[in-house]
């Protein structure tokens, strides 16, 4: 069903990004909310995680490419991020959104981020 989501809400990890060179100097708060679409009606009926979007494996995903790698803009964080979940979720399309918490601007934001639409590939016929 095309309204099936599995979603991770409020992920948050430490990370080097940011378009100044002091600001990948020293770690930096980040915030992801994520949605992958793709049917559930067999998970729903077999109860076999093989039949879904594990969660655990997106957050971990998400955690690794945010901690492991460097990136000046929050977009290319976040095509990193999608490029890595549709590896092991080719079919599924998603929607990643990102934020820096507390940037350095003015009139000192709670957050600033990003948000990506990034489709799945279409299934093999």
């Amino acid at each position: 069903m095309p309204g099936d989501i599995v979603f991770v809400r409020g992920l948050e990890f430490e990370g080097n990004h940011g378009f100044y060179e002091e600001e990948r100097r020293t770690k930096r708060r980040f915030r992801v909310h994520v949605e992958l679409s793709a049917s559930l009606g067999t998970a729903s009926r077999s109860d076999a995680l093989i039949d879904t979007i594990d969660y655990f494996e997106v957050c971990q995903t998400i955690v690794e490419v945010g901690t492991t790698q460097t990136f000046k803009l929050l977009e290319t964080l976040a095509g990193a991020i999608g490029s890595a979940l549709h590896e092991r979720f080719p079919n599924s399309d998603l929607q990643i959104e990102i934020e820096k918490l507390g940037p350095p601007c003015p009139g000192v934001p709670q957050s600033c981020g990003v948000r990506l639409a990034l489709p799945g590939r279409p299934a093999a016929t």
